[in-house]
């Protein structure tokens, strides 16, 4: 069975905040973050033509979203002779490089790799698994040496895979991962209210669009 290693947007996205002004109070010493980003492989002929990945995290009281992406997500191990996208993706590894969080803000993108997820371990990457059984469609995350299997939703139309779904972050011990960034950024996460808060809730939302020829 031929292997396809390429770039793909998937799923795999956790927790990115709204935080991009600067702060006097101190926080926890993170993890130094020395993530070094491996170049995408072209998308494979025949079988993937672009893929994307979004996620919505939320601040304040009121859940105000903030929006981003990943702009390296990679896929191992997919079934380039696939017919159908869960036959391509069944078993398929993921893997998403933390470097290349993108929130289109450089100071937050910082603060979340030197401070959410450099109070994780082992954070270089978020890797996630993509089975499929009974109609149903599953990924298993894991994120600082945490994993949970989530079912997701699944779609697929006009040639694009699509799957959505709501993650807790706390299902991976980030506990004081999110209390140290909700203090980097406390100004910042408050609401109307005067309540600092940092949500724990990341929808992520990732697409796959195959070739015209895909299947055929």
């Amino acid at each position: 069975m031929k292997k396809l290693y390429t770039a793909i947007a998937i799923c795999s996205a956790m927790s990115f905040y709204s935080c991009n002004n600067k702060t006097d109070e101190k926080v926890e010493a993170p993890q130094e973050t020395t993530t070094t980003t491996e170049e995408a492989t072209d998308l494979v002929e025949g079988v993937i033509a672009k893929s994307s990945v979004e996620w919505t995290a939320y601040k304040t009281t009121e859940k105000t979203p903030v929006s981003g992406h990943f702009d390296v997500v990679l896929v191992k191990d997919a079934n380039q002779e696939g017919k159908t996208p869960q036959e391509v993706l069944e078993g398929a590894n993921i893997v998403a490089e933390v470097a290349t969080i993108n929130s289109d803000l450089v100071d937050r993108d910082q603060k979340l790799k030197d401070i959410l997820f450099g109070n994780m371990i082992d954070t270089k990457e978020i890797k996630g698994n993509l089975s499929f059984k009974d109609g149903k469609t599953f990924l298993k995350l894991t994120l600082n040496n945490a994993s949970k299997e989530y079912e997701v939703k699944s779609s697929f139309e006009n040639n694009v895979f699509t799957i959505e779904a709501d993650v807790d972050l706390m299902d991976f011990n980030t506990t004081k991962a999110l209390e140290a960034l909700n203090k980097a950024c406390f100004e910042l996460h408050k609401g109307s209210d005067g309540v600092s808060k940092t949500w724990s809730e990341v929808h992520i939302k990732g697409q796959v669009e195959f070739t015209q020829n895909f299947g055929k």
